[in-house]
């Protein structure tokens, strides 16, 4: 089942700004390319608000991804594909289903 996008996540979708590329990054599994145009040291990891827009874009039907955000199996396939490219607040949520 679908969910539309709220308004500030569709604005971001139509106009492909740095928010829907780093989410899309996330879901293409293609974060270095993002790492490479980030200026700012700490935002060079996956931080929980692109983990959450990326999630709202698959649930959204707009982007397909290999991960997946809804079973264990699948954040641990994420743990594990982007390992230290993830923020500790990111991975806190995305295991905070499970603990």
């Amino acid at each position: 089942m679908t969910e539309p996008l709220k308004s500030a996540e569709m604005q971001s979708l139509l106009t492909h700004d740095w928010r829907y590329q780093r989410a899309a990054a996330v879901l293409k599994g293609q974060w270095l390319t993002i790492v490479a145009e980030e200026e700012l040291p700490f935002r060079q990891v996956i931080q929980p608000e692109d983990l959450q827009f990326a999630k709202a874009l698959l649930i959204s039907g707009t982007l397909t991804s290999q991960f997946e955000f809804d079973s264990y199996a699948g954040v641990q396939k994420i743990r594990r594909y982007f390992g230290n490219q993830l923020s500790v607040s990111a991975e806190q949520w995305l295991v905070r289903p499970y603990v």
